[in-house]
């Protein structure tokens, strides 16, 4: 995700960032590639261009003396015609002879077939037919949160439409924001005509159907028919070095394609190792988030969520495996929350060790409220209680009590330590069990 409001940054919490980039107002045009086919060629016309760029009639000059040094002899004047040039070239090498042949005839031109090739394996034999097969499955989303009592544009990011009836997968981190709340998420989609490749553009505003920050991913749905959906494939069937392709909106520039290997897999991102991801050397900005990583059979394998900035690294991207994203995904059209998740069920001030001796407060987690619609609510705990320790691990934070229960399920028991004030101002301390209960989203 791009954040206009913040000239493409985002606080780093950690090493890890899905918010980095800086770029110029105006993306800069593409340099027209070389057609030059012989290396020592190259490299002596490009040195006399650096040394004498900007010396007008000099520059020309000494850039004719580079080819006459190549050639052995005399170039003809850029403004004859290949056909009038008549001299003897029977003294020239192989290659000044190519490069001489490669001038007269002009720029060579590509037939394209119109049919799309594939390997032996099945893979796509060009990137482009590739991407061309898939690129209208990828969606810029243009995120608006309220600020200051209207409605403003706060960042942009990527998505992948994953049926033909808009149901689309993004990051959490696009759909949702920590600052300010969301207030409008539209989502551009391309068309493009097979006949004449002409692209419609379209803009919806989506449904946000859920999301799950411990994945970072989320479900939106837009009331659309007929889109090109994209296919799902088998991360686990990656292998390290396969070729993968990145499609998103990095920085605004719409339907930016980019292309890699995979450089690691399995990789453990998150403080919860609830997913894994894939590690790659493909170019990734801002603004890609959400996108989709695809192999060269044009399935999804990833979606890329972050890259690692590092004044020692260098192209370190990752994208959650899609593996791990289906069941997620599932549970968030059907449930609009992850399933299977325990929770304890209270609210509470986190009072740590420090903060308790300056206080004169037991560290601990101070309950302040007790979800009654779940099974905690039929517990001895009460309002005022400080919880010190989850079957025997001392806890300071919800994200250590987190820790504590990740491994366990709904309806399991937890043996919770409480440090309880009476009513004349002593502390006893007190043990009995708790019924975990499943995480709605709430």
């Amino acid at each position: 995700m791009y954040d206009y409001n913040n000239n493409g940054m985002n606080r780093q919490d950690t090493q890890y960032t899905q918010f980095q980039g800086n770029y110029p107002t105006e993306p800069q045009p593409p340099k027209k590639p070389n057609t030059h086919k012989t290396g020592k060629v190259v490299a002596l016309i490009a040195a006399v261009a650096v040394l004498c760029g900007g010396m007008g009639f000099g520059g020309a000059f000494a850039a004719n003396k580079a080819m006459e040094m190549i050639s052995g002899g005399t170039t003809t004047s850029a403004t004859s015609n290949a056909s009038e040039s008549t001299e003897d070239n029977s003294s020239l090498s192989s290659d000044a002879q190519e490069v001489i042949d490669s001038i007269q005839a002009g720029v060579s031109s590509h037939t394209v077939s119109g049919n799309v090739e594939y390997n032996s394996d099945g893979t796509y034999a060009y990137t482009r037919d590739l991407v061309k097969a898939v690129k209208d499955s990828i969606v810029y989303i243009e995120v608006y949160v309220t600020y200051r009592g209207q409605e403003t544009l706060y960042g942009a990011g990527s998505g992948i439409v994953i049926s033909q009836d808009g149901y689309i997968i993004t990051n959490a981190h696009v759909a949702e924001n920590d600052s300010y709340p969301v207030s409008k998420l539209e989502v551009n989609v391309n068309t493009t005509d097979p006949e004449t490749g002409d692209v419609v553009s379209n803009k919806y505003v989506a449904e946000l159907l859920g999301s799950d920050t411990d994945t970072d991913l989320a479900v939106l749905k837009i009331d659309a028919t007929g889109l090109t959906a994209a296919k799902l494939g088998n991360s686990d069937e990656l292998s390290l070095g396969d070729d993968v392709v990145v499609i998103g909106n990095p920085l605004g520039l719409e339907t930016s394609v980019s292309k890699g290997v995979v450089s690691g897999l399995d990789r453990q991102v998150y403080d919860d190792n609830s997913i894994s991801a894939i590690q790659t050397d493909t170019a990734i900005n801002s603004g890609n988030s959400g996108g989709g990583m695809f192999n060269m059979y044009g399935e999804v394998v990833g979606v890329v969520n972050m890259k690692l900035i590092n004044d020692n690294a260098e192209n370190l991207g990752f994208a959650i495996t899609i593996n791990d994203a289906k069941a997620v995904i599932s549970d968030l059209i059907t449930k609009g929350y992850v399933s299977g998740r325990p929770i304890l069920g209270i609210t509470c001030i986190q009072v740590s060790d420090y903060l308790g001796a300056i206080q004169g407060m037991t560290p601990g987690l101070l309950v302040t409220d007790i979800d009654q619609t779940l099974a905690i609510a039929d517990s001895e705990l009460v309002v005022g209680d400080t919880i010190t320790a989850i079957n025997g691990t001392e806890v300071r934070s919800v994200d250590e009590v987190s820790e504590v229960i990740k491994d366990m399920k709904p309806g399991d028991t937890v043996t919770v330590t409480v440090v309880r004030t009476d009513s004349r101002g002593r502390d006893k301390t007190v043990k009995f069990d708790i019924v975990l209960s499943e995480y709605s989203g709430k």
